[in-house]
């Protein structure tokens, strides 16, 4: 659960910052970039927070 989460989470940041300057400014060369070294990492290193965080909250939680 917390690697899928870091890699769901690292595909959409990737996705955004890599085609989302393309989109916005498609005369910019250096777009790619954002999403291969800023934001792809960023949103794993989140997403690898998200799965700790859901992970520690089912274990405190009792189940019914």
């Amino acid at each position: 659960m917390i690697l899928r989460s870091g890699v769901k989470f690292g595909l959409i940041g990737f996705a955004l910052g890599f085609f989302g300057p393309m989109v916005l400014n498609p005369s910019s060369g250096n777009g790619p970039m954002l999403g291969i070294f800023i934001t792809g990492p960023l949103g794993f290193v989140i997403g690898i927070g998200r799965g700790l965080w859901l992970r520690r909250r089912e274990r405190e939680l009792p189940i019914p």
